[in-house]
């Protein structure tokens, strides 16, 4: 017991010294890694968006099996509204991450004394901030655009519930068929907002990935 005790007041102590300390870059490292992991999860959106309307589309075909069939488009529906709050909460880390990168950025730069470092320092922090704005509204068009989806998923759920009959489906084939405009805007927003998230990401990242 007192061999074990030793073993972790050693290692408390040895991590007081100053090369334990963690570098403030690494905050930066932190922040393109979650950049990385929402850029995957827009991805995943993108995906899932896709994929209800091909989960939609066999319940209109004249020897469609309708139960399997709406049982699979309600699971691809549920993918996707999930998706969307996989991409908000990877987005919210984004934000924190780099705006905790930033804090400690600003309280380093104050111990700077040069003029022109200070000065640089500054142009890259407004640089960031402005990269950071940019992907927030980039965001917020993704989001609008899965909004439209979501809405319009809603009601051909709503319909398909209570008219789940091989004569009653095909008034809901044009609705459907309109899904491909909402998907098609989701798709670019979700690109933009994916070199966004890229761009920002090389901006903080320690190593080049490219």
């Amino acid at each position: 017991m007192r061999t074990l005790l030793m073993a972790i007041l050693f290692v408390v102590s040895a991590c007081a010294l100053p090369a334990c300390k963690v570098a403030p870059y690494t905050k930066g490292d932190d922040a393109a890694a979650s950049m990385t992991a929402a850029t995957e999860t827009v991805a995943r959106l993108r995906a899932a968006a896709e994929a209800t309307k091909a989960s939609l589309d066999p319940l209109f075909a004249p020897d469609a099996k309708l139960k399997p069939g709406y049982k699979a488009f309600v699971e691809s529906v549920d993918r996707y509204t999930a998706a969307i709050d996989s991409v908000k909460r990877s987005v919210v880390g984004v934000e924190e991450a780099t705006l905790a990168y930033l804090e400690t950025y600003s309280a380093v730069r104050e111990d700077v004394a040069n003029t022109d470092l200070r000065a640089a320092m500054l142009m890259r922090r407004e640089a960031i901030e402005r990269q950071l704005a940019d992907m927030k509204v980039e965001l917020s068009n993704l989001l609008a655009s899965t909004d439209v989806l979501a809405r319009e998923l809603k009601d051909l759920r709503v319909f398909l519930e209570v008219n789940l009959n091989a004569q009653a489906v095909g008034p809901a084939a044009p609705v459907g068929e309109k899904l491909a405009v909402s998907i098609a805007n989701i798709r670019s927003s979700a690109d933009r907002v994916s070199l966004e998230l890229k761009d920002l990401a090389a901006s903080l990242a320690t190593e080049r990935t490219d």
